[in-house]
């Protein structure tokens, strides 16, 4: 039985295996999660803008992901996705929980990753996101990162010491909040499960030595290290 979606994703220049974009794997543990069989579609940085569009018509501005539907359609980023799929697959484990307020305290919990952690690691990931490429995605990748970044190749990664104290200090609201061993938000793993489990596979997957001190290392429990533990049932 052939699967019902493709889901675009983005990988490195080299292998071309690596599948490490937080934003992907966020649609992934969303799809993963429900159970949904799909067709992984890898692409570098350089294919995104015609492989897409070519596939999904309707995609004007392609980004990764994006999940081509049965009709043929793509539906691009990861929340859309996975409110597409709970609406689609309400009797499926649900991402965003069974009311508003679940919904938007998840949300809350994405926007305080992305501006609290996301910009350590940015910087920690970005010669590891850089090695990783081909000639030609590796140039890609240095021009376009200096560009929106505004600093040089060597400017970009910032001091190492200060990214983990940062990272560590702003990780320490997650790590009390997981003390008691579930899941984000209780019993269940749920849409902020899957933000921050994709923020760790980016992480790990570009810079494993740095992860492991910034993320597995940095409290003297195994608190963080047991969640990212249970987290992996859902990395494939």
């Amino acid at each position: 039985m052939t699967n019902s979606f493709k889901l675009f994703e983005l990988v490195d220049g080299k292998t071309r295996k690596i599948s490490f974009s937080p934003a992907v794997w966020r649609a992934k543990f969303a799809l993963n999660h429900k159970k949904i069989a799909y067709e992984p579609v890898l692409l570098t940085f350089l294919e995104l803008p015609t492989k897409i569009p070519a596939a999904c018509p309707n995609i004007v501005t392609p980004t990764a992901p994006t999940l081509q539907l049965e009709n043929g359609q793509g539906l691009p980023d990861s929340l859309a996705i996975a409110e597409y799929l709970d609406e689609k697959y309400p009797d499926r484990p649900l991402l965003f929980g069974k009311s508003p307020s679940e919904k938007k305290l998840q949300l809350f919990f994405q926007s305080y990753v992305q501006a609290k952690l996301h910009p350590a690691i940015q910087r920690m990931v970005f010669q590891g996101m850089y090695e990783m490429q081909d000639d030609d995605n590796a140039h890609y990748f240095r021009t376009s990162r200096e560009k929106s970044a505004g600093q040089s190749y060597q400017e970009i990664p910032g001091d190492r010491v200060e990214n983990l104290r940062e990272l560590r200090e702003n990780l320490g609201l997650i790590h009390n909040a997981l003390r008691e061993g579930d899941w984000i938000l209780g019993e269940q793993p749920g849409w902020a499960d899957f933000v921050l489990g994709a923020s760790f596979v980016w992480f790990s997957s570009c810079s494993p030595i740095d992860f492991k001190e910034g993320i597995l290392e940095a409290f003297d429990d195994q608190i963080i290290p047991n969640y990212w533990a249970k987290i992996q049932q859902y990395v494939h």
